[in-house]
């Protein structure tokens, strides 16, 4: 059985130290900054598509056909 960090195994758990404990928070915060530069780029790309035409549309169609 593979034990990794955090896990407990047989009632006991592995300690972290403070360069891995480290090493986990920067992950952590490059994954929430790409994350968020993602969203950002799905954001500013779907602005810029719609462009200035996205409030002057109806909302509702009442031509009917």
């Amino acid at each position: 059985m593979d034990v990794g960090e955090g896990k407990i195994v047989d009632g006991e758990s592995v300690e972290l130290n403070d360069q891995q404990r480290r090493a986990r928070r920067m992950r952590s915060i490059a994954i929430g900054l790409c994350l968020f530069a993602l969203v950002a780029v799905f954001y500013t790309a779907t602005i810029v598509k719609f462009g200035p035409r996205l409030m002057d549309r109806p909302i509702i169609s009442l031509d009917t056909k």
